[in-house]
């Protein structure tokens, strides 16, 4: 017996083919995996059924939930449905959550509007929805804002909302995408149990195969709008059938061909390194908490080498990071660059020396500048243009992969490995020495992830680049840094060769992180 059943579904948007044919079929207390590229369709399969298009869409074929017509449904049965029957969670819980509303009232308005309680249950109902996804009244008021939250417990906040009012059906779209291993285990542990406590059914979406591996009991491979392969989990991931599916596993156990570059002089010193905020609060005669973010930090990165910082979030790793590209001061201690202080105000043509890539390319540019200028942005750092400018843009798109000629194109012309070798570009530009890239694929699709690794190891090796890799990614981790930093509460609590701290680590918290990372094999044996 299915709860969605969906039937040779073709989706068009403004006429262009999306969906192509799309079956699929989910039972009640069932965890189904949908996994593909970015772009396969896996995310507007899901809006498709949930009636969540944008305008100029056009859908047909069959969509059931139950012995409900969804695609026959007006908008008010389905605004009906939503919430009711059918729960969503997004990947990104900052932008599903309304910024100037409490999580209390948030949780408390799908009971509200759905008449299913008055203001006063809904606010009691809301207090046990997130006390039951982790979130307890003695840390987690009602009047909490989601700015106040870390991105683990926004998740969480998300997730109270989707299941508010039980739905049969609950759709998880990317939920732990950007979320460290510890996190991410958590909140997938929290979701297995509100299976199988509320029978309700999950369709889970990602790109991550290790997770779907230990989830879903069945999968679905898709691939530029069609579902190539489905069948049981166990026994998909072990035969990989069709051609795509083998590529998807290739590319999630990929690691680039790195060679080990000679260890130069030290680039970067980092020596007892301090920084703390004052928290929200306090008052006349009760002075504000302050919260220590790096606490004692030292190491040295070599020219040529490639240095991995892993840690949960809220470790300080970012903080860390904005005082190394010179953000923001340090409190105590010292940075050092060649040996030059690092920080607000250092010299300008140094400031140059030290380029970033972070995780959302689309959210780091501006949209109305073509890709020329955004590439060129990293001159205002130096002390003047240089004459050669534009030959350096266009070098540094060669160097990426992409050509002059995009040069005059916008970044909404891009795919998203695309836009991230644009901001890869733009941090060449400037032939730095070190660059920082702060979760620079975590948001990447395995086969887009491996291309942008390899890219990676081959600019590393031709232009003999340093990297700062700070990510929640302990396979990328290991894959593409030469030495790895752990840091937990602001400071550093084990560091070595990577190969090293992998097999072997000392401090039970990299032990930890290890053992909470999703693997296929692992999860394939316990099955």
């Amino acid at each position: 017996m299915s709860l969605l059943s969906l039937q040779d579904l073709h989706l068009s948007i403004h006429g262009t083919p999306i969906l192509h044919g799309v079956s699929l079929n989910i039972a009640p207390g069932e965890v189904f995996g949908l996994v593909g590229e970015s772009g396969s369709g896996k995310s507007l399969t899901a809006f498709a059924a949930m009636r969540l298009l944008p305008e100029g869409a056009r859908v047909t074929g069959g969509a059931r939930l139950g012995g409900t017509d969804l695609l026959a449904a007006t908008e008010a049965q389905m605004c009906a449905i939503r919430g009711r029957d059918m729960g969503m969670i997004f990947q990104e819980p900052m932008t599903a959550l309304n910024p100037v509303q409490t999580i209390g009232d948030q949780v408390a308005e799908t009971l509200v509007i759905h008449g299913a309680a008055s203001r006063a249950e809904a606010r009691r109902a809301a207090r046990a929805m997130l006390d039951r996804v982790g979130l307890t009244a003695d840390r987690f008021p009602l009047d909490r804002y989601p700015h106040e939250l870390s991105g683990g417990q926004r998740q969480r906040v998300c997730i109270a909302m989707a299941i508010a009012l039980r739905p049969r059906l609950l759709i998880a779209d990317e939920p732990t995408t950007a979320l460290d291993v510890t996190t991410q285990a958590q909140i997938l542990t929290l979701l297995k149990r509100l299976v199988a406590e509320e029978g309700m059914a999950l369709m889970l979406i990602t790109h991550d195969l290790a997770v779907v591996a230990g989830m879903a009991d069945r999968v679905a491979v898709m691939q530029a709008g069609r579902i190539v392969e489905e069948g049981p989990t166990a026994d998909l991931f072990r035969t990989r059938a069709h051609d795509y599916t083998r590529r998807l596993f290739a590319a999630s156990e990929h690691r680039p061909a790195r060679i080990p570059q000679p260890q130069g002089e030290a680039l970067l010193t980092v020596t007892d390194a301090r920084r703390s905020y004052a928290l929200p609060g306090g008052g006349l005669f009760a002075p504000a908490r302050r919260v220590e973010a790096v606490r004692g930090v030292s190491f040295t990165l070599h020219a040529g080498e490639s240095l991995g910082l892993v840690g949960e979030s809220g470790c300080g790793k970012s903080t860390l990071s904005r005082a190394i590209l010179g953000l923001e001061p340090l409190q105590a201690g010292a940075i050092r660059l060649w040996r030059q202080p690092v920080g607000p105000g250092m010299d300008p043509a140094m400031r140059a020396g030290v380029q970033a890539v972070f995780q959302d390319p689309y959210g780091s540019f501006n949209p109305r500048w073509t890709v020329g200028r955004l590439v060129a942005e990293p001159f205002h750092l130096m002390p003047q243009r240089p004459d050669d400018a534009k030959d350096r843009v266009a070098a540094a798109l060669a160097d990426v992969g992409l050509s002059a000629a995009d040069m005059g194109k916008y970044i909404h012309e891009f795919s998203g490995g695309q836009r991230q070798r644009i901001a890869i570009a733009r941090a060449l530009v400037t032939r730095p020495d070190l660059i920082v890239l702060d979760e620079a694929v975590s948001a990447l699709d395995v086969r887009v992830r491996a291309q942008v690794l390899d890219l990676l190891a081959d600019l590393q090796g031709r232009l003999g680049l340093a990297y700062l890799f700070i990510s929640h990614d302990l396979h990328v981790v290991r894959a593409i840094t030469d030495r790895v930093l752990v840091m937990q509460a602001g400071e550093i609590v084990e560091e070595g060769p990577t190969e090293t701290v992998f097999s072997a680590p000392r401090h039970p918290y990299t032990a930890e992180l290890i053992a909470a990372t999703p693997r296929i094999g692992t999860a394939l044996a316990g099955r």
